[in-house]
Parts: C-alpha cells; sequence; structure tokens
C-alpha cells in the first residue's frame, strides 16, 4: 500500500494557495485530473486530490458526493465566495496553484 501524503504537506510542497477557511488534514494517496464533472465524479474518491480548472458550484457538489477532501483549482483559477462558502460548508478544502494541471500534479509526484 502506498504511503500516504498528507494534505498540510501537498498545500506546502505544491505551494498553493488555500481559499476556503478550513480543511481538514485527511491522507491523499493520488491526484486526478479532470475537467468532465460526470467522468471525475465517478473516479474520485476519500483520498484523491482533484486537479482542474473548473470553478462552479457543481465542482462542490461533486467533491462532495465523492467524498473528495481537496480540490486544486490550477492556472491561478479562483472561486467565488457563495462557492467557496459551501465548500467550506461541506468540509472540501479548494486551493488555487499558478502551475498547470499538468505541472501541478507533476510535483505532486516527484514529492510523494
Amino acid at each position: 500500500m502506498k504511503t500516504p501524503y498528507m494534505l498540510s504537506n501537498l498545500i506546502t510542497d505544491l505551494d498553493l494557495k488555500v481559499l476556503t477557511d478550513i480543511y481538514q488534514d485527511l491522507p491523499v494517496l493520488r491526484g486526478y485530473c479532470c475537467d468532465m464533472l460526470s467522468w471525475a465524479m465517478s473516479r474520485l474518491d476519500g483520498e484523491t486530490c482533484w486537479f482542474t480548472i473548473l470553478n462552479s458550484i457543481n465542482v462542490i457538489a461533486v467533491a462532495s458526493l465523492a467524498g473528495c477532501p481537496c480540490v486544486v483549482l490550477t492556472e491561478n483559477v479562483s472561486m467565488d465566495e457563495a462557492v467557496l462558502a459551501k465548500a467550506n460548508d461541506e468540509n472540501i478544502c479548494i486551493c488555487m496553484s499558478l502551475e498547470t494541471t499538468f505541472d501541478a500534479v507533476s510535483l505532486l509526484v516527484c514529492r510523494s
């Protein structure tokens, strides 16, 4: 079994900006890149960090249904305050990266 990578380490090592007010320091075993909501929903779980450029309320719904602990918005994408408030309500950590999706996940793979 792969050694868990803690969310706090992911945030530090990938130089992510945390956009939500709270997050749980949960283990992350893998990253997943996808910008199609239905496809991502069928592949995310409670140990997967989702990397995407999508930033709508539907992202929060998919992450919540899948039990995904963290969504990383890549390419300096941000989220409206109302969407971030919903993420806080659902205990989903939303972070932002300046990197492309490919580069952000590559950093995760290299450090985990």
